[in-house]
């Protein structure tokens, strides 16, 4: 034992050895990659069709004995009506159930397509799909939206996006709607079922989302990942901002899989892969790439590095990164170490001066004070511009121009900066991000804070609660001060009471059925009335003015009140 612990003690003190440097991916592979993502209807396997290039995500029919199974739904409902229009093409049996495989919203938006007016069928999905959806529709939609918007390259012309990684382009357009049907059939861990002839199993599979399953077909041996595999390195992070992301379940999932022995594998994202032998090693070394990066990220953590050296020292083996299946062109495992670094960590990286750290406009103050002044500054970044070096063009240039906006020839720079560093960019979400913030720094176009519109049956589904929990990230609390105020909305056509407190900036909300205190405004309104005015289908001002009835207080205290949620003066429809 002794001896073991000096090795141990050795290996943990020890200077890491330095990786092989790996092969460098161009734009031009990117461009090639693009041919897996060519618009198709493929017949995986007798009666298993994936419509590939649609949009982001993939859809995915099971033909059965009397109906048929979709699983994954497209980011919209226009995208999701025109791949059911090619489905029908193959298939005239009416689709009996729809599958979740998780919550991102590629693969849920336009499930209402797929049903005929009028019908129900079951969703499938694991239990804490409806929860993650309705946290991000929301509490980060704003966010969310704007960084992926970067990410797929939102706005950019054909010669500037080439594909996203994982499918060919964004299918979101100005008038895009989704009507997200919820989950009415959940599981926790398994689930064994049988609809129009087709035995299935449901396996909770966490990976790329906690709530991420694998569909197996075990007579068949066909298996559907979902999002746990895609012809790319996987993203163990998403620059577009994620929760943690954890790589020993992602693995263990892909181990759970690989035991299937499957003899064709149709993912949620790229084309279908056929043959035992290539998906187990596909599979194999997918897996072997998430650990691999996992564990030398740990030890390189355990041995002090800080987290963008390990980014910097994290390459993959040779023999991984060469495999077809892990090209960064979607995940890079530099982002994945600093990701696995702040999971396990948290975001102090040890070192005391990041204890209190400046603020960035002190700190941009301080370096162009250190540069000689705003001249000087000015001179340092265009010497590193005729130099080429746009990485330190970007670092200088975000500190001159949070000083001076308006600062032309820094201007210059940066979009300059930006726009070599784009072109000569290979991973997708990092050259879509550069060309993007090129975009938006020549004044090209403003990002919407909202890229697709709910449609109100949607909005009728969906629980009070999450419009609740939405007000309560959206309270100014600057605002509020010191304002102490009680509201009690009554819904008239959901018979629910809920009560609003708002607290010295600090929010307090109580569901119905639970003892709440008198409230200062009472209102009356019908709960779509409310819930469409939350989403920004009704003008606020307009709404509150003709459809809230003041059961007690007035209106105008009401409108106050709303005010530190929703802008009145918002151009919205009515």
């Amino acid at each position: 034992m002794a001896a073991a612990l000096a090795l141990l003690s050795l290996t943990a003190c020890g200077k890491p050895q330095p990786a092989p440097a790996p092969a460098v991916a161009t734009p031009a592979d990117l461009q090639a990659h693009s041919n897996e993502f060519r618009r198709a209807v493929i017949e995986a396997a007798p009666g298993v069709w994936v419509a590939v290039g649609f949009g982001i995500a993939n859809s995915i029919l099971i033909e059965g004995e009397d109906g048929a199974i979709v699983v994954d739904t497209m980011e919209s409902v226009e995208s999701a009506k025109a791949v059911a229009a090619e489905f029908a093409k193959v298939s005239d049996k009416p689709v009996k159930a729809i599958v979740y495989t998780h919550s991102h919203p590629d693969h849920i938006g336009g499930a209402s397509a797929f049903i005929p007016a009028g019908a129900t069928v079951p969703i499938y999905a694991q239990e804490d799909v409806a929860r993650n959806m309705d946290k991000i529709s929301s509490e980060l939609q704003p966010i969310i939206t704007q960084r992926s918007l970067r990410m797929y390259g939102w706005g950019l012309s054909p010669d500037e996006l080439l594909n996203v990684g994982i499918g060919g382009a964004l299918d979101i357009h100005e008038g895009s709607t989704v009507n997200i049907l919820r989950p009415t059939k959940t599981f926790r861990d398994t689930l064994d079922d049988t609809v129009a002839g087709i035995h299935f199993q449901l396996v909770h599979a966490p990976g790329e989302t906690e709530d991420q399953i694998y569909l197996w077909l075990p007579e068949r041996r066909i298996l559907l990942p979902g999002d746990n595999l895609y012809h790319a390195f996987p993203n163990l992070y998403t620059i577009r901002g994620t929760g943690f992301r954890d790589p020993k379940k992602w693995a263990a999932s892909l181990d759970r899989m690989r035991a299937l022995r499957p003899a064709v594998l149709v993912p949620s994202h790229t084309r279908p892969l056929a043959g035992e032998q290539a998906i187990y090693d596909t599979l194999t070394d997918y897996r072997d790439a998430i650990r691999y990066v996992h564990d030398q990220t740990i030890r390189l953590m355990n041995i002090g590095l800080l987290p963008d050296e390990i980014a910097e020292r994290i390459k993959l083996p040779a023999h991984l990164a060469a495999a077809p299946f892990l090209q960064e062109f979607y995940g890079k495992p530099g982002w994945s170490a600093k990701s696995l670094y702040g999971g396990n960590l948290g975001w102090f990286d040890g070192r005391p001066e990041q204890l209190h750290p400046l603020p960035p406009r002190q700190q941009a103050e301080r370096l162009q004070a250190l540069a000689g002044g705003a001249e000087s500054m000015d001179a340092a970044i265009s010497a590193a511009a005729a130099k080429a070096d746009w990485q330190w063009v970007l670092e200088l240039s975000g500190a001159a121009l949070r000083l001076r906006p308006e600062a032309a020839t820094v201007k210059e720079a940066r979009l300059a900066a930006l726009k070599a560093l784009g072109e000569a960019e290979s991973n997708p979400n990092a050259r879509h991000w550069y060309l993007v913030a090129w975009h938006e720094l020549r004044g090209d176009y403003p990002l919407p804070s909202r890229a697709v519109t709910p449609t109100p049956e949607m909005l009728a589904n969906m629980p009070l609660s999450t419009f609740f929990d939405g007000m309560a990230v959206n309270l100014d609390a600057e605002a509020a001060g010191e304002r102490i105020t009680t509201v009690r909305f009554e819904f008239t056509d959901a018979g629910e009471s809920w009560t609003y407190i708002v607290r010295r900036g600090a929010s307090e909300i109580i569901p119905p059925g639970e003892a709440a205190p008198a409230a200062d405004l009472v209102v009356r309104v019908p709960a779509q009335v409310f819930k469409e005015m939350l989403a920004k289908l009704r003008n606020p001002g307009l709404t509150i003015a003709r459809e809230f009835e003041m059961s007690s207080g007035n209106k105008l205290a009401f409108i106050a009140f709303m005010r530190l949620f929703v802008p009145l003066e918002a151009e919205t429809a009515s």
